[in-house]
């Protein structure tokens, strides 16, 4: 079970710097954060990511993913806490054929799915034509594979996903129910989760554990990087694991 970063090679840092940065997290600002609608994706920065549109960094997670795990037309790949589908779309786009499903507990993600691809794919000179109908062609090739579920309920029978990807999710709910998302993985993949990864908000020290206190909106299991790994043997999971660090 190998420590592993999938999002190095998309200049997405397994280690996040905040320094200067402050952020006060409310009791009010939490509790609409934790709703996963609109504030917490397109309302303003405080309470989120202040704007989620697609902006292409996925494409090079999606060409990790498929490397690291030898994905062809034939796989079957689950994106647990899919977003707006994002990491969905450059997988069916990279990999013709291919099988790929994205989960979320909330609607509002789903609903305004591949949000902005239009725009990003004139601008890269991707294709032509108008961004709406662009986009309209995205949505329409992604939203059937988006499924409204919580991890720790995954809707699939057992053994249906050759890869599963879950990045800073198992984390967002209470000791528990992560162990549960956790089986979950291990349920609905072959090969007790082999050729799965998982990602965590982590800390290697005090002081980053701190810095994820104070950052965090949505982390209910805090556990520094060799609990998790404590907890992955536990519960039998064999696969992939990484985490996410805020110094």
């Amino acid at each position: 079970m190998p420590e592993f970063n999938i999002l190095e090679d998309a200049g997405l840092p397994q280690v996040k710097k905040r320094e200067g940065i402050t952020r006060v997290i409310t009791p009010e600002i939490k509790e609409k954060a934790e709703k996963l609608g609109f504030d917490f994706y397109d309302g303003d920065r405080k309470y989120g990511y202040g704007g989620y549109y697609y902006d292409g960094r996925w494409k090079a997670v999606a060409k990790t993913i498929k490397e690291r795990y030898n994905l062809d037309k034939n796989s079957k790949v689950l994106i647990d806490r899919c977003h707006k589908g994002f990491l969905v779309f450059d997988l069916k786009e990279l990999i013709p054929g291919i099988t790929v499903y994205g989960i979320h507990p909330g609607e509002y993600a789903l609903i305004h799915a591949i949000e902005g691809y239009g725009k990003w794919a004139l601008i890269n000179r991707t294709e032509k034509g108008e961004p709406e109908f662009i986009e309209e062609k995205a949505k329409q090739a992604v939203i059937p594979y988006l499924l409204k579920a919580e991890s720790t309920e995954m809707p699939f029978n057992d053994g249906f996903f050759d890869v599963i990807i879950s990045i800073e999710n198992a984390c967002s709910y209470s000791l528990e129910e992560c162990k549960k998302v956790v089986r979950e993985i291990i349920r609905v993949s072959k090969n007790n989760g082999k050729n799965c990864y998982i990602q965590n908000d982590s800390w290697r020290n005090e002081n980053e554990k701190q810095k994820l206190l104070e950052w965090t909106y949505l982390c209910k299991t805090f556990l520094d990087i060799n609990d998790w790994e404590k907890l992955y043997q536990e519960e039998g999971y064999n696969g992939d694991w990484g985490y996410t660090i805020i110094t």
